[in-house]
Formats: structure tokens, C-alpha cells, sequence
């Protein structure tokens, strides 16, 4: 099912199953309240991957949104599968109901199995029977029966884990456009306070792109996910995507960056977990497998005048400068503007090369370093002249925006790819 998931035998089931047992009945002993096992339900010999995980954390996440924090939890991830024993203060008919609920109403709670054990020892049953995964009925039959064969319930299983994690994807770089845009101050570009340097642009207008990227965004998750090497589709999607938000926008290019720059991260994504690559390798390697294009774009204009490629040059490079943004704002605690600056400050942003040329761009850059420079308590009154500077000059900083973009969204999933 995915790169690092090994084959286990019965005998592991079965020894997996023993162990869980035991830490029930040490946890009964303990607490003497209701306890909610929850593992996952995955046919066939393969029960552990980065997936798999994926979709466990979200219903661990789904459980203590609905019940709230556990007075204890235990979680453990073998090869076995995913395992989490959570002891609860209230009663075990509610923590069934609730569990029954998230089972029912989750897109991937098919493959939830949880069960309840009350204060007495007692696991509760379902009122009603679960459906098959496959045909939709009554799942008792069809397991007596094996009806669809264990292939047949891989598949379907390996199908809704994908198609929850490229909904799940889709819906963090949706978010993370959105929060960008909404970030504020951004010198020279759109944000809650002003337009920026750009008069045809607002937040709504950005806001409504970013919703029409959507469907791209799980296709290209997917695309990476079935085909190592799908730039060609990728692209053919990419185009398709643009024509969206084109329409969406009245023609404004709001997205075109982020739409190139997220396309290859998702794939890169949807490969890693079904094959492990490396995202930021595997995405350097679709970006220098794409065509090219002869049409006259700003870039291309950039690249003939001053020898810089921008969103391309730093794709094939593997992203280090969307890296480097990452591992700051994860390391200042979610300093969106200082990380913002330190874009600015050292990406020769075709945006910017574009407006003012290259003394645009050492303007630009010397304003960044220079707010940077200061304390940090200072850097958003500052970030508020440097705007009224920039938009005097018609300077913004539009590459380094869907590079914070592209930087938020992998912090969003950094526990996939940063282990």
C-alpha cells in the first residue's frame, strides 16, 4: 500500500491484539472508567504507512474534538497499525454514540474501528451493523462470504484513504493561500489594510481564487500519487486550473505562481506517500522534466533582461528558499512578517524585477534587511511605511508571497514530510 509498510504475519496480528487487551485491563485497573480503543480497520497484510497514519491522526483528532482531552491516552504506531486507548471521565453510552457518529459521518471512517469498554469490563455493541466496504450493505454477510475478494477490499480501501488525503490537502492549501493573503502588513501586496501596489486586486478577489484552485489541488495530489513521473499531466492540469481562476478573477492573475509551486509540491506529496521520495528532490525532478513554454510571460521578459528564473529556477532547485522560509517561521513560532521580510531580503523576486529592475529589487531588499535590523515589536510600524514606499514606487513583492504561501502550507504538514 505505501513505500515503508512491510507485509506482517497473523501470528503479529494476533500478538498486537494480546498486548492491546492487556493495556485495557491495566487501564480499567487504574482509572475504573469507560476506555475508547481505537485502531484501524486495513485488509490484507499491509496495515501501516504514512497514509494509513494520515487518516488515523484525523480520526484521534475528530475523537478529542468531540469528547475533549482523555484523563489518559495511549497511542502506538507498529507495523501492525495504529493503536490508541483513550480513558474517559464520562459515560460509555455517550462515548459510543459519539464514536458511532464519527464512524458514520467522517469521508474515511469507514476504516475507523472503534470500540468502547466500560467501567465493568463490558465492550459495547452497535446497534446497528456497519456497511461493507465495497457494495455499501450489511458487512457481516460479506465477510462470512469473503463476496468481493480480499483484492477487491484492498483496493477499495487503498481508494478512500487517497481520496481522503487529497481532500485533506486540498483544504490546507486552500487555507494557506487564504492566510497569506490575509496576513497583514504586507509591504506592496494586497492584505486586510490596503491593495498594495496593486489597484485591480483585493482580498475578496484572492479569496475566490484560492477556492477555485481547489479541485487542482487534489488532482495534482493525486496524479503524483498514481505516477512518479506525471509532469506532463501535471501541466495539462496547471493550464486547466489557471483558466479557473482567470474566470474567477475576471482575468486577474492573483494565483499563477502558487499554481505552479503548489502543483509540484502536491505531487511531490502524493508520491512520497505512496513511494517515499523525497518531496523537495522528487519536485526539483518534475520541475526539470516540464516543456517549456515559448508564450511572452513577465518571467520570461525578467529572465532576458537580468538572467533571473524565478519560480522555475527555484523549482528545480528543490525550493530552498520556500525551505528556508518554512524552517524560519517554524523556528520564530509563527513569525509570518519577519519570515515576509527575510523572503524579501534575499530572493531576487521577478516581481519586483519586473516593476523597478534591478534597483527596484536592491530597493526592495534594503528595506527588508533594514526592518528586519530592528526590534521585533517594531518590524509591523515599520512594515507599514515600508508600504506606503513601496506602492509610491509600484514595488511588489508577488514571487515572495506564494513562496510565505507555499511556506505556511508545509508547515501545515510538516509531521509527513519533517520526521
Amino acid at each position: 500500500m505505501s513505500f515503508n509498510a512491510g507485509s506482517i504475519t497473523l501470528q503479529q496480528v494476533l500478538d498486537a491484539r494480546e498486548h492491546r487487551h492487556e493495556i485495557q485491563q491495566q487501564l480499567l485497573s487504574e482509572f475504573r472508567r469507560p476506555i475508547l480503543s481505537f485502531t484501524m480497520n486495513i485488509a490484507g497484510e499491509v496495515k501501516s504507512s504514512p497514509l494509513i497514519g494520515l487518516a488515523f491522526d484525523h480520526g484521534l483528532q475528530s475523537i478529542t474534538e468531540l469528547l475533549g482531552a482523555p484523563h489518559k491516552m495511549e497511542i502506538l504506531r507498529k507495523p501492525t497499525g495504529c493503536e490508541a486507548l483513550l480513558v474517559y471521565g464520562k459515560s460509555a453510552e455517550k462515548i459510543k454514540q459519539t464514536c458511532i457518529n464519527i464512524e458514520s459521518k467522517s469521508p474515511i471512517g469507514r476504516l475507523f474501528d472503534m470500540d468502547v469498554i466500560g467501567a465493568d469490563g463490558e465492550k459495547l455493541s452497535r446497534r446497528e451493523p456497519r456497511t461493507c466496504i465495497v457494495c455499501g450493505g450489511p458487512v457481516a454477510p460479506c465477510s462470512r462470504s469473503r463476496a468481493h475478494g480480499l483484492d477487491t477490499v484492498k483496493a477499495r480501501t487503498n481508494q478512500l484513504l487517497l481520496q481522503f488525503a487529497a481532500k485533506h490537502f486540498e483544504s490546507l492549501a486552500a487555507e494557506a493561500l487564504v492566510e497569506e493573503v490575509r496576513f497583514t502588513p504586507k509591504p506592496g501586496l494586497v492584505d486586510l489594510r490596503n491593495q498594495g501596489s496593486h489597484k485591480d486586486m483585493d482580498v475578496a478577489m484572492f479569496e475566490r481564487s484560492a477556492d477555485s484552485l481547489r479541485s487542482y489541488f487534489s488532482e495534482a495530489f493525486l496524479l503524483g500519487a498514481e505516477e512518479k513521473d506525471c509532469m506532463k499531466k501535471l501541466q495539462k492540469a496547471g493550464i486547466a486550473a489557471e483558466s479557473r481562476m482567470l474566470e474567477a478573477t475576471g482575468g486577474i492573475n492573483t494565483h499563477k505562481g502558487a499554481i505552479y509551486a503548489f502543483g509540484l509540491i502536491l505531487a511531490a506529496l502524493g508520491n512520497y506517500l505512496m513511494r517515499g521520495d523525497d518531496i523537495f528532490e522528487h519536485a526539483s525532478r518534475l520541475a526539470r522534466a516540464a516543456e517549456v513554454s515559448d508564450s511572452k510571460t513577465h518571467g520570461r521578459d525578467v529572465f532576458e533582461k537580468f538572467g533571473f528564473r524565478g519560480a522555475r529556477q527555484e523549482a528545480e532547485a528543490g525550493f530552498p528558499s520556500a525551505k528556508k522560509a518554512y524552517m524560519f517561521l517554524k523556528d520564530s513560532g509563527g513569525d509570518t512578517l519577519s519570515t515576509l521580510l527575510q523572503l524579501i531580503a534575499e530572493c531576487p523576486d521577478t516581481n519586483l524585477l519586473y516593476r523597478g529592475g534591478l534597483e527596484g529589487l536592491s530597493y526592495a531588499q534594503n528595506w527588508a534587511r533594514f526592518v528586519l535590523s530592528r526590534p521585533a515589536f517594531s518590524r509591523p510600524s515599520l512594515a507599514k511605511r515600508m508600504d506606503q514606499a513601496f506602492i509610491r514606487k509600484n514595488l511588489s513583492p508577488g514571487g515572495c508571497a506564494d513562496l510565505l504561501a507555499l511556506a505556511l502550507f508545509l508547515r501545515k504538514v510538516d509531521s509527513l514530510w519533517n520526521e
